[in-house]
C-alpha cells in the first residue's frame, strides 16, 4: 500500500479540550477506509500566515498512514465536508520521495555541465570585472541587449 501523509489544522473556533475529539475523528475516517496509522504529529496552535473563513490562529496535526490508493479520494472529500478542518493537504509519500531522486540526479548532471563549461570557457584578456571599469562594464551590456532588441 502507499504511504501518504496527511497535513491539516482544525479551526479556532473549536476549543482546546475538543481538539482530541476532533483528532480521533480524523483517525477513525482513516481507519474507515482501510487505513493504517504509522505516525501522529501533533504540532499545537499557531498563527496562520493568513486568515482563513475568518480564522487567524489553527490547531495543526500531522499524519502519516498507508491506504490503498482506490480510498483516498473517499478520505479526501469526507475531510472536505469536515466542518472543524480549516484545510487539509494529501500528499503521496512514495511519489514524492521518487521526484526527489529524479530532481537530484538532473540537478546532478546540470552542475556537471556548468562546471565543465566553465573549465573550457576562454576568458578573453581585459574582461574581468574589477571596481574600477564595472560601469563600464555595466554600460557595455546594456548596449547589447538594446542592440538584440
Amino acid at each position: 500500500m502507499p504511504k501518504y501523509e496527511l497535513m491539516y489544522i482544525v479551526a479556532s473556533t473549536v476549543s482546546d479540550d475538543q481538539i482530541p475529539t476532533v483528532t480521533d475523528g480524523v483517525l477513525s475516517f482513516i481507519g474507515n477506509y482501510e487505513g493504517k496509522v504509522i505516525r501522529e504529529d501533533l504540532m499545537g496552535k499557531k498563527k496562520l500566515a493568513y486568515p482563513i473563513k475568518k480564522t487567524k490562529n489553527g490547531f495543526y496535526a500531522g499524519i502519516t498512514f498507508e491506504m490503498p490508493a482506490t480510498k483516498i479520494n473517499e478520505l479526501d472529500a469526507k475531510l472536505r465536508t469536515t466542518p472543524d478542518l480549516v484545510r487539509h493537504l494529501i500528499i503521496n509519500i512514495d511519489e514524492d520521495i521518487a521526484r526527489r531522486e529524479k530532481d537530484a540526479i538532473a540537478q546532478e548532471k546540470m552542475n556537471k555541465n556548468r562546471s565543465e563549461r566553465a573549465k573550457t570557457a576562454p576568458v578573453a584578456e581585459g574582461s574581468e570585472v574589477t571596481p574600477e571599469n564595472l560601469d563600464q562594464k555595466i554600460e557595455e551590456a546594456l548596449t547589447e541587449d538594446l542592440k538584440n532588441v
